[in-house]
């Protein structure tokens, strides 16, 4: 089963094949970002900060510095969720974040 990320809200905006997949995912299958650090740090496929996953959200970190990355990932095509999303986790520290820009498309 697929695993949802969600925005600040609780609804679901990304997923990853795995807790473990370095690669996201839009809801419509389209590769978004990944991980190229050992952290939940994302950037999106050119190497810009695009957001970072804290629990179960995909968010922007209000103090983010920015980091770029220079190594490139191979694109791993489209790919489409399993299963549907759990509730999400309770937020309590909204202040700290805000959403990413990515659309709400199932």
């Amino acid at each position: 089963m697929s695993v949802y990320l969600f925005d600040m809200d609780g609804e679901a905006i990304a997923f990853r094949r795995t807790w473990s997949d370095p690669y996201l995912f839009a809801l419509d299958g389209r590769w978004i970002g990944w991980c190229p650090w050992d952290d939940n740090h994302v950037v999106d496929p050119q190497g810009a900060y695009l957001g970072s996953v804290v629990d179960d959200r995909l968010v922007r970190l209000n103090d983010w510095c920015e980091r770029s990355c220079d190594t490139a990932m191979p694109d791993p095509g489209t790919v489409r969720p399993h299963g549907e999303p759990v509730p999400p986790h309770r937020f309590p520290n909204r202040f700290a974040y805000q959403d990413v820009a990515i659309k709400h498309t199932v």
